[in-house]
């Protein structure tokens, strides 16, 4: 397990500055941007640039990490996993389970399950027996719900903050002729071990120097440069900067289940990509066909949101059958968070033996 132990009250909400947020924004739109290009943006000095990202990444309070994209990875099966456990499981049960490297993301919850976990996993018998061998015999645990991730439309590394002018986001953008050399198009290759082995060394840390990544996954840098390369033009790989909720302008997290006629998941996704604070959109095999992970400003929010979902897609038949308000989330997309939001360490996701 990789650990960042933060420094307390280092950085809190009294302390984000414009320019921190510039920079965590200025990180979202090009997470692998070189110092250089990230202070040509902010009109700052480069090295004015990587001491603030030191102090934010430091305390927790941001981080950039990577993954392959949930539904791009033809080589795993991902789940939103339901946990019930009557209101109680010990502490050292949830800090076992974030722990493990076949969990992605886990939540304590309001509502009809205590936690909500997204899982990966090798095969669906894989998935079967790690939540009912795993998951299941933890002491507390009655019962658990699986609902099979079939398509991520909309997830966290696609959310941005609102710093930024669109100057300084055309300077920043990786597509930009600008910025890289005009190359052939990128083959839409198939998951390789080693591509594995990238995406869990960027989940430590999603900056890591190509000598890193070549040391970390026993490649050479050229290696690791083209298949960085194939990863990220194909969508195979999330790269993502993200800053503690509670240092947003988004404290509440809320989580709405709901369906839709499947005809009209198309439509429904399209949609639902303007809603402002929409973090995850999961099609599922399951009870529900959409789950939606949407941070909101107020708790009031969860019910005005719910209101603006109905009116948008009632043409289209959606149905919100249930909404959670997040409690504490004990792990978020590969890193330990502690009861601020911080991140304190990374357990990056191993779906499979790779």
């Amino acid at each position: 397990m990789n650990t960042q132990h933060s420094e307390p009250s280092v950085v809190d909400r009294a302390r984000i500055d414009e320019l921190d947020l510039a920079l965590v924004h200025a990180l979202q739109v090009n997470t692998r941007a070189p110092w250089t290009l990230i202070g040509e943006a902010l009109d700052i000095d480069p090295v004015t640039a990587a001491r603030r990202w030191e102090r934010l990444a430091r305390s927790g309070a941001a981080w950039v990490d990577g993954y392959l994209a949930l539904d791009r990875d033809e080589g795993s099966v991902y789940a939103q996993v339901e946990i019930d456990t009557g209101g109680h499981l010990p502490e050292e049960a949830l800090t076992s389970l974030a722990a493990d490297s076949r969990m992605l993301s886990l939540k304590q919850t309001s509502g009809g399950r205590d936690l909500l976990a997204i899982v990966g996993a090798s095969s669906f018998d894989d998935l079967a027996r790690y939540t009912g061998e795993r998951i299941s015999r933890l002491p507390g645990v009655r019962g658990t719900r699986i609902h099979v991730i079939t398509a991520v439309p909309f997830e966290g590394a696609q959310w941005r903050l609102r710093s930024l002018t669109p100057s300084q986001r055309a300077v920043l953008r990786p597509e930009s002729p600008r910025n890289t050399a005009v190359e052939s198009p990128v083959p839409d290759e198939p998951i390789r071990p080693i591509d594995r082995r990238i995406a869990h060394a960027l989940g430590t840390d999603g900056r890591m120097p190509l000598s890193g990544l070549a040391r970390a996954t026993g490649a050479s840098t050229a290696t690791v440069r083209r298949r960085l390369r194939v990863l990220t033009a194909g969508g195979r790989l999330s790269l993502r900067c993200t800053l503690a909720r509670p240092l947003t302008e988004f404290p509440v997290s809320a989580v709405y289940f709901g369906s839709v006629p499947a005809e009209n998941l198309d439509p429904a996704v399209q949609a639902l990509r303007t809603l402002p604070g929409l973090r995850m959109c999961s099609i599922t095999a399951g009870t529900h066909n959409l789950i939606l992970d949407i941070w909101l400003r107020t708790l009031a929010e969860v019910h005005t949101t719910e209101a603006l979902l109905n009116r948008r897609l009632a043409d289209l038949g959606l149905r919100i059958t249930e909404r959670a308000v997040v409690l504490r989330t004990l792990k978020h997309a590969g890193r330990l968070l502690d009861r601020r939001g911080h991140s304190v360490g990374a357990v990056p996701l191993r779906s499979t033996g790779d």
